[in-house]
């Protein structure tokens, strides 16, 4: 059995703002830092084999505290970063609300059938992020593996384990530096353990 630890990204000023961020590489927050050093004292690991991060710093800033505990490198990958918004990254939700909100509807209802210029295609996202996360259980089998990324690609992931169609993935809540846990077996088969967790931020 290997197990797959995938957990969001701290926060970012972005995310309180309420800001489309995809690949626009935003740095934690103050707050998020805190977060980052609450998840790499209190998250409940007797040992990892290796963590892996999203290229774009918020993740890798992530897991430094809990790279350091491990005193375990952080492999950068750039397959676990959040998807791709297009021209709606940096813009502020409420403006494109005011602006369109049938579109913004249409997002979070039906994000795949959505018109947004640049905007990464789901079922692309899908293959990218879930597929390599495959690739990383595959590559270490009976391992505990760590990966920190963003709230659209774990959601995109939890779809492809659940055959969830991905209107769905709205559906599922992601908290910041939300600790989720994945049994893979030899053969590939999945299943979620945990999901959402944010525990050590209360200890």
């Amino acid at each position: 059995m290997t197990e797959i630890i995938i957990i969001r990204h701290g926060e970012t000023e972005w995310n309180i703002t309420g800001r489309f961020q995809g690949h626009s590489d935003i740095p934690l927050s103050a707050a998020g830092h805190e977060q980052a050093e609450l998840l790499g004292k209190n998250i409940a690991l007797d040992g990892i084999d290796k963590i892996y991060a999203s290229d774009l710093i918020r993740a890798v800033e992530t897991a430094q505290p809990l790279a350091a505990r491990f005193r375990l490198p952080v492999e950068k990958d750039e397959a676990l970063r959040e998807l791709n918004f297009g021209t709606w990254e940096g813009r502020y939700f409420s403006e494109i609300n005011e602006e369109t909100p049938d579109l913004m509807k249409q997002f979070y209802r039906d994000p795949e059938s959505i018109d947004i210029p640049g905007i990464e295609n789901f079922q692309e996202f899908r293959r990218r992020v879930a597929g390599r996360v495959r690739e990383i259980a595959a590559q270490n089998k009976g391992r505990r593996i760590v990966l920190i990324s963003h709230g659209a690609s774990i959601r995109i992931l939890f779809a492809d384990i659940l055959s969830m169609p991905v209107r769905a993935i709205w559906h599922v809540s992601q908290f910041n530096t939300a600790v989720n846990r994945i049994r893979f077996e030899d053969d590939g088969f999945a299943a979620i353990t945990l999901m959402n967790d944010t525990a050590h931020l209360s200890m």
